[in-house]
């Protein structure tokens, strides 16, 4: 079964819709609340169980830093410049090596990950 996915309003709209054609079930912030808060974010994809695809740093500074209960896995995208199909093929190959529970950074060269269980530890 695939993930279903929440991609964050600055997370490219043509690689939400190269992710549905390949199958993904995906929710863009940008089609249903542009504006959202980062926290208003970060909890939608939390109580739908959806994995989030952001470009936004911040989303580990609300989780690690200031507490907020994590979604099933956030993906955070390190791509300058962005180029859509490098972000759709970076993202379908994150989909599949990302576990759940975890924060990745993801990059040209490689996907680096922290487990979000730390986040429990330090509390």
């Amino acid at each position: 079964m695939k993930r279903v996915l929440l991609a964050d309003e600055n997370f490219p709209l043509l690689v939400v819709k190269g992710l549905v054609a390949a199958g993904y079930e995906v929710l863009a912030v940008a089609s249903i609340g542009p504006g959202l808060s980062d926290r208003a974010v970060l909890e939608l994809a939390r109580e739908q169980g959806r994995c989030l695809l952001t470009f936004d740093a911040d989303f580990g500074d609300l989780v690690f830093f200031q507490g907020m209960p994590p979604p099933p896995a956030i993906l955070y995208f390190r791509l300058q410049p962005i180029v859509i199909e490098e972000v759709l093929a970076a993202t379908l190959r994150a989909l599949t090596e990302v576990p759940d529970g975890c924060l990745a950074v993801i990059t040209r060269n490689e996907i680096r990950l922290r487990p979000l269980s730390a986040v429990r530890s330090d509390g």
